[in-house]
């Protein structure tokens, strides 16, 4: 990496995400952290509790927030001035420090991948080995489909896609545009839907629709998305899911949901736009959670949320209801124990009138 920091300004400049620069023009060799930095280093800071580390380990730039860099007194250093400094780690790093999963060790198309005869391979799509795409498939053009992938019969990956080894993609599902699905991800595999007879044995009902993902949506590592029983299950633009997740047939997720690790969702729920669920947060079938609202502390989900907020607990409660409540869970011991003796109190006194 060797970029000017009057390229890098320049370049995010017209979308208000670097609004000044200060200071000299220089070299930049990598992009480090604060706590590892040197000279030829980009850093990001967006607290002054990391001023002293610029000052001591001398990077020889800076992007930070305008009130950060008032207080950086070097002549030497060049300091871009960012209203979103997290923001401008994102777009920065993917511009000029990302992986380039373009650049493979492979040919473009892996002897050792199965590809139906069927398909249309554009010129600047990557497979690699082990690789076995189905009849019917649709790619689109710079899409990379990594060792070991599978995709059934009939679905179709977008434009700039990235499919991460050992992925699979059920027959007819259909994935959008500039997606990233991470290592072992699973698409379209049947739902859970089973029917009891009288003597409760289990019978497989199939199920026969998709799963469709819209654009820019980033899927963790083993992640699950189930089919639908029928129609679709749908993860709209803009989504991010964490590894370890699991989405029942028919859940619908809005545009730029946040899913976190370890988070279960029944089918057929309904997530709105912009919808946050931390770690472990569980989901009953049939709910729908309004727009804006954030799941916290292996949040419970068994009924509608209908106003955007923030909920936390199972059975979920407003963060505020929970926040009290669990300030009272270590006393209730002391609590009980009062209890008791007030009732014996009443009993004696009853006893006396």
């Amino acid at each position: 990496m060797n970029i000017n920091t009057s390229e890098i300004f320049r370049r995010f400049q017209a979308d208000g995400l670097l609004t000044r620069q200060i200071g000299p023009d220089v070299t930049i060799t990598a992009i480090a952290p604060v706590e590892l930095c040197g000279p030829g280093h980009l850093v990001f800071v967006d607290h002054p509790k990391y001023l002293p580390i610029v000052a001591a380990q001398r990077p020889s730039a800076v992007i930070t927030t305008d009130a950060c860099a008032e207080r950086i007194e070097s002549d030497e250093l060049a300091v871009l001035i960012s209203p979103n400094v997290r923001l401008a780690i994102a777009l920065i790093k993917q511009a000029f420090d990302d992986r380039d999963v373009r650049a493979s060790e492979w040919p473009r198309r892996h002897p050792a991948a199965i590809v139906h005869e069927s398909v249309h391979v554009p010129d600047d799509v990557l497979v690699g080995p082990g690789a076995v795409i189905g009849a019917g498939v649709e790619l689109g053009s710079g899409a990379v489909v990594m060792a070991n992938v599978v995709i059934e019969r009939d679905a179709a990956i977008g434009r700039n896609t990235v499919l991460h080894p050992g992925c699979f993609v059920g027959y007819q599902c259909r994935i959008g545009a500039d997606c990233i699905l991470k290592p072992g991800c699973v698409v379209g595999s049947e739902g859970f839907g089973f029917a009891q007879d009288q003597h409760r044995h289990n019978h497989r009902i199939p199920h026969t629709g998709c799963v469709i993902i819209e654009d820019r949506v980033v899927i963790g590592a083993n992640t699950t998305i189930d089919r639908a029983t029928y129609g679709a299950t749908v993860i709209k633009s803009g989504a991010v899911i964490d590894a370890l997740c699991h989405l029942g047939h028919n859940v619908e997720i809005g545009e730029d949901c946040i899913i976190c690790a370890h988070t279960g969702i029944s089918g057929s729920s309904k997530f709105g736009k912009r919808v946050i669920a931390t770690g472990q947060t569980g989901v009953l079938d049939h709910v729908v959670v309004a727009d804006d609202c954030v799941l916290l502390h292996r949040a419970g989900v068994n009924n509608s949320i209908k106003e955007p907020g923030m909920y936390a607990g199972g059975p979920t409660q407003p963060l505020q209801h929970y926040l009290k409540n669990m300030a009272v869970v270590p006393k209730l011991h002391d609590i009980w124990a009062r209890l008791k003796r007030l009732e014996k109190n009443v009993e004696r006194l009853a006893r006396e009138s």
